[in-house]
């Protein structure tokens, strides 16, 4: 009797400390923003965002960038008898988010980038709603894309995430995030996606916020709340901008 005591405590504590034992191995994804924070003054022209944040072993990491959403109008061109472009007619694409920026690991892209995973271009594709009915919504928003990688807020930054060495099942992560300097003043999202086997198996995200300081802060702040007076500096700094050119222009002539 006394056996069966014990075999049936040792069941109990083996049932008990193995599951314990088995999520205490499953690491968390995990991720942090060197600053959640990002000051537009007057020179500013860009920067970057050193991200950092740990793993499972096995898996891979994407990191995302987006936000805020906003509906797009743009005109259609297209030939006309044939041979003359002209603005067909008018395109609207709604739910288009302003930026968009993936950063990969080393590997071929199309394990990464995958609409199933939510993750490329394909996969906003579907969440934007593109009219009229009868546009080619694919090149619609294929040649929006272009238009947006121009000005560097729409990218897939390949071999952009670096590993460190793997300890105890676990191996930290770290990316470069460019911040271009179109990039306006307002909230991004920061997604890490963590994938194994052609399947994401954990997602983590953070907030990044853009907001205007010194003068850029000033100027906003008086174009809304003081548009009269926002007028009248504007007009006052056009006059003594043309002043100041004047006299350099004239200056330089009287010197040949």
């Amino acid at each position: 009797m006394k056996q069966i005591y014990v075999s049936i405590l040792t069941i109990l504590m083996v049932s008990l400390v193995f599951p314990w034992s088995s999520r205490a191995s499953e690491e968390p994804l995990l991720m942090e923003l060197a600053v959640k924070t990002i000051q537009i003054s007057t020179f500013y022209n860009g920067t970057t965002l050193e991200v950092t944040g740990s793993l499972p072993e096995g898996a891979d990491v994407v990191l995302q960038v987006s936000g805020p959403k906003k509906d797009v109008h743009l005109k259609e061109k297209g030939k006309v008898a044939g041979f003359l472009w002209m603005n067909k007619t008018d395109v609207s694409l709604e739910n288009t988010p302003a930026v968009y920026m993936v950063y990969t690991p080393a590997g071929p892209v199309d394990t990464f980038v995958n609409p199933e995973l939510g993750i490329g271009y394909k996969a906003l594709l579907a969440d934007i709603a593109i009219s009229p009915e009868s546009a080619d919504k694919p090149f619609i928003f294929g040649e929006y894309v272009k238009l947006m990688e121009k000005s560097g807020v729409y990218a897939v930054n390949e071999a952009a995430v670096t590993y460190g060495e793997p300890n105890d099942g676990v191996k930290g992560f770290a990316v470069t995030l460019t911040i271009p300097s179109k990039m306006s003043a307002g909230d991004y999202t920061v997604e890490a996606i963590a994938l194994k086997d052609g399947a994401a198996i954990s997602k983590v995200q953070e907030n990044l916020t853009l907001e205007l300081s010194g003068l850029p802060a000033t100027i906003s702040k008086m174009a809304y709340g003081s548009p009269l007076l926002f007028g009248i500096m504007a007009v006052f700094i056009a006059l003594a901008t043309g002043l100041i050119i004047g006299v350099i222009f004239r200056g330089g002539g009287g010197a040949h």
